[in-house]
C-alpha cells in the first residue's frame, strides 16, 4: 500500500495479549468488534470528505463526515454492538476516514476482529486486526488523530406540524435510486398525505424528467406518517453520495419537513443481528418550491 510507511507503525502497543480491562485506566476509548464486514461497509459509506470526527461517550460511537454545508454523514454504533466497549471523559478526535477504511480492508475479504484504542489528546488511534482463519497472523496501525472540529448541528423539529417520516425496505428504495435518471440534475422529493403520496422526479441536462411514486399502501413502504404535503429539491451529486450506504441497508427511514432538510437513515443488520444505522442530512437548494 502506498505511504504504508507513514500510515502504519509497528510495535505501539506491547504485549497486546497482556491488555487487561484494569488496564484500560490508561485509555481514553477501548472497544472490539468481533467481525468488521458491516462496520466496514459502514465506513465506506461516508468517506465521501477527508477527514471524520470520532465522538465517544457511554451511549455509543458517532463518527461524522461533512462537506461544506451541504451534506453531513453520522455512523453510530451502540455499546451493545461490540464485545468490548469502555470509555472514560467523552474523548473528540478527527482522523483521515480514508486512511480507516484502509486498514480495515488490510486482510481484504478475510473475516477479522478489530480492537481500537485511544489515549486521549495528540495519541493516535490504534487498530489491531485480526483474521480469524489464521491465528498466526495479525496487524498493527496508527492512524494520526488531530483536534477535533465540532460538526454542524442538523436538526428536524420532531413537533413540527410538517414532519412527514416513513419507513421503506432498503433493497425497494435502492431499486428506486437506480430507475431515476442518471443525467438529472435535480431530485425532487414530494411527500403528501394524498396520493401519489411519495414521489422522487428528476430533472436532467435538457430538463427531461423521469420519476417514480409508492402509494403508502404499497409492500415496499413499511411505515407512512405525513400531515402537510413537503416538496424540496436537492442536487442529484449529494442524493448520490448515500449510494454505498444504500447498497447495504435493510431499511431506510426519510424524514422532511416544511423547510426541506432531508434526513435519511440508513439500517445496517450486522452477523450478530445488532443494528448499525448511517443517518445522513442534506440541505435543499435554495430555490426550494
Amino acid at each position: 500500500m502506498q505511504h504504508s510507511k507513514q500510515l502504519y507503525e509497528k510495535g505501539i502497543i506491547k504485549n497486546r495479549k497482556m491488555l487487561t480491562q484494569s488496564q484500560y485506566a490508561d485509555y481514553k476509548f477501548v472497544c472490539r468488534l468481533d467481525h468488521i464486514k458491516t462496520f466496514y461497509a459502514s465506513i465506506k459509506s461516508i468517506c465521501f470528505s477527508e477527514f471524520g470526527t470520532l465522538q465517544v461517550s457511554e451511549d455509543g460511537l458517532l463518527i461524522t463526515v461533512e462537506q461544506g454545508k451541504s451534506i453531513q454523514a453520522t455512523l453510530f454504533i451502540a455499546p451493545a454492538f461490540f464485545s468490548e466497549f469502555y470509555v472514560q471523559d467523552s474523548p473528540s478526535f478527527s482522523i483521515q476516514i480514508n486512511v480507516l477504511a484502509e486498514c480495515l480492508s488490510l486482510f481484504g475479504l478475510a473475516d477479522c476482529s478489530i480492537k481500537m484504542m485511544y489515549k486521549g489528546d495528540g495519541a493516535p488511534l490504534l487498530i489491531l486486526l485480526e483474521p480469524h482463519d489464521d491465528e498466526d497472523v495479525s496487524t498493527e496501525c496508527a492512524i494520526r488523530t488531530t483536534n477535533v472540529e465540532e460538526p454542524i448541528e442538523y436538526e428536524l423539529d420532531p413537533n413540527s406540524s410538517s414532519l412527514n417520516t416513513l419507513f421503506m425496505r432498503g433493497p425497494d428504495f435502492s431499486n428506486i435510486i437506480h430507475e431515476l435518471d442518471k443525467a438529472a440534475e435535480e431530485y425532487e422529493f414530494t411527500i403528501s398525505p394524498l396520493a401519489p403520496h411519495f414521489k422522487i422526479a428528476t430533472v436532467g441536462v435538457m430538463q427531461a424528467e423521469s420519476s417514480v411514486e409508492v402509494a403508502k399502501s404499497s409492500d415496499m413502504i413499511i411505515l407512512f406518517n405525513c400531515r402537510e404535503t413537503t416538496v424540496a429539491h436537492y442536487k442529484s451529486q449529494q442524493i448520490r453520495m448515500t449510494n454505498k450506504a444504500l447498497q447495504v441497508a435493510t431499511k431506510v427511514a426519510i424524514k422532511t419537513d416544511a423547510s426541506g432538510l432531508l434526513e435519511l437513515h440508513f439500517m445496517m443488520q450486522s452477523e450478530n443481528v445488532e443494528e448499525m444505522y448511517v443517518r445522513f442530512f442534506i440541505t435543499p437548494l435554495l430555490d426550494n418550491k
